[in-house]
């Protein structure tokens, strides 16, 4: 508050004598009648008085000149009755000093000046504090319309006007990261690898940005605290789902319960994805934070393991995996299983695992999905029933469905050609058709599968998918 301020109060209607500085802000207002009154005084009071002291034989000149001394901001003279003009002598040695004089009139108390100045002092020494609480209060709305620790950063870039992130442990960044940033380490509980990252040093932000950030961080740690400990509830969850699926043992309804409880539809499309990398504990994290609410993924016998939802086609997904997990500079392998319902995960993943392993031979890393294992013989060393059997009706899927519709007989023609060992006549003498007709289905079985009879590698693969469904 400054003197022009008290001087402008219209409840108070002082009448002003002397314009000295009134831009003066007011340390205090303060009734004194005693002699020399600046030993009292610390500067920068406005001094109210009655003229008391003029009984004892002081001087206005004397009293107005102490008070001077004493870098008061301003005097006010109380007309007290029958008194009721201020002495001349005072208005007089209040100009001589350039000092601000006032006159408070008789209705008014100067315990009200006192008021009006504690009144505003206190405004302004709550100002501060109703900014910190508004911080918060932000805050808390944001958190009350959505959790999460980019609504708190989103929150604190507004009230800073500077754009604000966290960092974790395993380098994963949330929000609007600066640059350059500065780390400002978070303190909560497991969270010595977290940190705020901020535009400029904490020490060069003004008073009311630092407040900001204060308020913000420990928002921050308790949401990255709630994130991690349902991320730890869901991983158990997610993993005792992987043993269910990759086991085979439990009821599928029970899968499905899991699935739903994850946020997962059990009837798909859903597709397995298996990572492998040199740090499968990072990439585990590193996959879920991409997958977000579209999958689940953990780390399990050395590797990552995800059901994610497939949106898109499982090339997109596998291609986005790689990229995005590759762009670290370190090598993966991403595979990629057949999209479908809870029944259907079992295979998914045992193809997914297999694509990991196929690709994990090639130095640069890669992905697969399982539309790429399309050769049974890479699935010798599985020696998995069913993953043989669902590889096999990716190849020969196309003519067993060209067979269900038209009613044709291209597999059974394409078993006995290979039977005879690729001789025409004496397949089409078993079939008791003519040679012609042979030729012509198999022609079209090339076709289908875009595989080529005259190849050795692609008859074995024929061979083995016919032999795989016999036994299916």
């Amino acid at each position: 508050m400054t003197v022009d301020d008290l001087l402008r109060d219209p409840e108070l209607a002082l009448q002003v004598r002397v314009r000295g500085k009134v831009d003066r802000p007011i340390r205090w207002v303060h009734t004194i009648e005693v002699r020399a009154p600046g030993r009292f005084l610390r500067g920068g009071e406005v001094v109210l008085t009655a003229g008391v002291w003029r009984s004892a034989g002081i001087t206005a000149e004397a009293f107005v000149a102490d008070l001077a001394d004493a870098d008061v901001a301003a005097v006010g003279f109380g007309l007290v009755p029958p008194e009721t003009e201020v002495p001349e002598e005072f208005i007089d040695a209040a100009r001589e000093q350039g000092l601000t004089c006032f006159v408070v009139p008789v209705d008014i108390a100067f315990l009200q000046i006192v008021e009006a100045f504690v009144s505003t002092k206190r405004a302004e020494w709550e100002r501060p504090l109703r900014r910190h609480l508004g911080q918060h209060d932000a805050i808390v709305a944001a958190l009350r319309m959505r959790r999460g620790v980019e609504t708190v950063l989103r929150t604190l870039s507004g009230q800073l006007g500077l754009p604000v992130a966290v960092r974790d442990g395993a380098g994963l960044v949330e929000g609007d990261a600066p640059e350059p940033n500065h780390p400002l380490p978070l303190v909560g509980e497991g969270l010595a690898d977290a940190e705020l990252l901020l535009p400029r040093p904490l020490e060069e932000l003004d008073v009311e940005q630092h407040a900001a950030v204060v308020q913000a961080m420990p928002f921050i740690a308790l949401e990255i605290e709630r994130t991690r400990a349902v991320r730890a509830t869901e991983l158990r969850y997610a993993w005792e789902l992987f043993e269910w699926v990759h086991g085979g043992t439990v009821a599928i309804d029970t899968v499905r319960t899991r699935l739903h409880s994850l946020g997962m539809p059990p009837d798909g499309p859903l597709a397995a994805v298996v990572l492998r990398s040199a740090n499968p504990d990072v990439d585990s994290a590193r996959l879920g934070d991409l997958l977000a609410t579209d999958g689940v993924a953990v780390q399990r016998d050395g590797e990552v393991v995800a059901f994610a939802r497939i949106r898109g086609t499982e090339a997109d997904l596998a291609r986005r995996i790689h990229d995005a997990l590759n762009n670290s500079g370190q090598i993966v392998h991403v595979g990629v299983g057949k999209p479908g319902t809870a029944a259907e995960l079992r295979v998914s993943l045992l193809q997914a695992g297999h694509a990991a392993e196929a690709m994990s031979s090639r130095p640069g890393g890669g992905w697969m999905t399982h539309e790429q294992l399309s050769s049974p013989t890479l699935l010798l060393s599985v020696q998995d029933p069913e993953l043989l059997a669902a590889t096999s009706k990716t190849l020969l899927g196309p003519v067993l469905d060209h067979d269900e519709r038209r009613g044709g007989d291209l597999l059974p023609s394409l078993t006995v050609f290979l039977d005879a060992g690729g001789r025409w006549q004496e397949a089409a003498q078993r079939l008791h058709v003519h040679i012609n007709t042979l030729r012509h289905r198999m022609s079209r079985v090339e076709e289908l599968t875009e595989r080529s009879l005259s190849r050795t590698s692609d008859r074995v693969d024929l061979y083995l998918a016919l032999r795989a469904l016999r036994q299916s």
